[in-house]
């Protein structure tokens, strides 16, 4: 047999298999929102969990440059669903990635997936978060090595061709995959949304929603959340853009005011009218058979 064909026989692919994603990168910020690099250090510290991460020579991994631990995630999973032996290294094949993520199989898609296996690798991550009953200071980079695997162009043009990608995944994700079991199935059309911000709101709920009609946070809460670095306004200005275009898969969002925290201010002397009111705004997510079945009550 040829080389190459064994290549293509130790590659996992997972086309129909479901999607997985880790719980605590669904409720904690760990990658930068924005495609350009992001070299600031991203903190996020809410007196219970705390998170550095730093950036390498090309930024912090991306919430894009996450897919890949996505499809790491699943396949692992996949494996432990079958009763089959599962490792902290894992082979795929990057045809099959860059399809279930979306990206398209062009030149260019190898070449982002190629900078993504670079950033999950160079950016630097500390946290106090548990993994398997674990509480430490834990430090770690997304992926500790990598190997791309690339054989010679069917074209016979003297070029490699990508085919296959062998990374081995930080022990700590590793262990809340196979020991805490820490996964929740996501939709795929999360690959489609364009936006950073729009991935993290579906995480988000995701995440919280769980079983509940709906999950309320307030928005500098919610800020906090995504990692964002903007002022609280512009903060606002793009949530809201997104709520108008209602294009969170799952989950509805909306924004209002809590009555409540808006007495109390008053009776403190705080003005809501002048300063804006954004300590008082509250963000809504909704699951959408929550507001399908609301709908059908009502007709």
């Amino acid at each position: 047999m040829a080389a190459d064909k064994q290549v293509d026989l130790f590659l996992e692919t997972m086309i129909n298999a479901p999607l997985k994603d880790d719980r605590a990168l669904m409720e904690f910020p760990f990658f930068s929102l924005q495609k350009q690099p992001r070299t600031e250090p991203l903190i996020y510290d809410d007196g219970r969990i705390k998170i550095e991460v730093l950036p390498g020579a090309k930024g912090i991994a991306t919430i894009w440059d996450k897919d890949v631990l996505i499809y790491c995630a699943s396949l692992i999973n996949e494996r432990i669903e079958r009763g089959l032996p599962v490792d902290r290294k894992v082979r795929f094949n990057v045809y099959d990635l860059l399809r279930v993520t979306g990206r398209g199989t062009g030149p260019q898609a190898y070449a982002l997936f190629r900078d993504a296996i670079f950033r999950l690798r160079s950016t630097s991550i500390t946290t106090t978060i548990e993994s398997a009953g674990q509480r430490d200071r834990i430090g770690f980079g997304w992926i500790a090595d990598f190997h791309i695997i690339e054989r010679d162009s069917p074209r016979g043009d003297g070029k490699k061709v990508m085919v296959g990608c062998e990374l081995t995944l930080n022990d700590w994700m590793f262990r809340a995959i196979v020991n805490d079991r820490r996964v929740l199935t996501i939709n795929r059309d999360y690959f489609q949304l364009g936006k950073g911000l729009e991935r993290r709101l579906y995480e988000l709920g995701r995440k919280h929603c769980g079983r509940q009609e709906r999950w309320t946070i307030r928005l500098a809460r919610l800020a906090e959340k995504c990692g964002s670095t903007q002022e609280l306004r512009y903060f606002k200005r793009d949530l809201k853009t997104i709520i108008e275009a209602d294009t969170i898969p799952d989950y509805q969002l909306s924004m209002g005011f809590d009555p409540q925290n808006a007495k109390a201010q008053e009776a403190d002397g705080y003005d809501t009218r002048r300063f804006g009111g954004n300590d008082r705004v509250i963000v809504v997510f909704t699951p959408r058979e929550t507001v399908d079945n609301s709908s059908a009550l009502n007709e």
